[in-house]
């Protein structure tokens, strides 16, 4: 019989309101090919309840009343080239472990997500656990994490949050060259005092949107 297993993610959650008050919730529950605790995601863990469309639940901490499924319409699942991205276009906030998560998430108190799978394929590489075809049950927010490279938050402006939460989810190194990049400013020369020319002063370099979601590795259009 397989058991049911868990993993844990660390994440950075920010709330985001929508102007008509709605909170909403996006994060990646899990991300491929990032090794922690001799094991890893690939690529296709994730495919066969996708295209089962199987129900899966949104939990804290793996346990009570779900917050969201699948089956509802009220989360959807989907992956792209960095993990298993989970949506939650609004909670429910007459529900009171809504209003508890969102006061926790919104203090940065918690900050992880989590998976609960049976592993259908899942071989020893060089040593390694590689998760290549799941059964996936649930995804929680938790408060211990697993692995330490996916991210999650509340939200409302979907393209700038969507932005972020990519942000969020690459390695220190990776954030400090993107930050680097979206900070950059030309340096002007020094004015020639000969030089009357009315010419405007050369405007410190600014990026758009789509620039930022290319630095980022999302789609511009998107």
């Amino acid at each position: 019989m397989k058991t049911i297993e868990r993993r844990f993610t660390e994440t950075h959650l920010e709330v985001r309101r929508a102007a008509d008050g709605t909170v909403g919730l996006r994060g990646y529950a899990a991300v491929f090919d990032y090794e922690a605790h001799g094991e890893v995601v690939k690529r296709g863990a994730f495919n066969r309840t996708l295209a089962q469309r199987d129900n899966v639940r949104l939990l804290v901490n793996h346990d009570g009343v779900p917050l969201a499924s699948t089956k509802a319409g009220t989360m959807t699942l989907s992956v792209d080239e960095r993990g298993l991205l989970v949506e939650v276009p609004a909670l429910d906030m007459a529900n009171p472990t809504a209003q508890e998560l969102v006061s926790a998430m919104s203090r940065g108190d918690i900050d992880q997500m989590s998976f609960a799978f049976v592993a259908l394929d899942d071989p020893v590489v060089d040593g390694v656990r590689e998760l290549r075809e799941t059964v996936l049950y649930d995804v929680s927010v938790v408060t211990y994490p697993w692995y330490e490279d996916t991210s999650v938050g509340l939200t409302g402006d979907r393209s700038v949050d969507r932005a972020l939460v990519s942000l969020r989810s690459l390695t220190p190194e990776q954030r400090t060259v993107v930050l680097a990049e979206l900070d950059a400013e030309p340096v002007a020369d020094e004015a020639d005092p000969s030089d009357e020319s009315d010419a405007p002063a050369e405007e410190p370099r600014t990026y758009s949107l789509a620039e930022a979601r290319a630095l980022l590795g999302l789609d511009p259009a998107a």
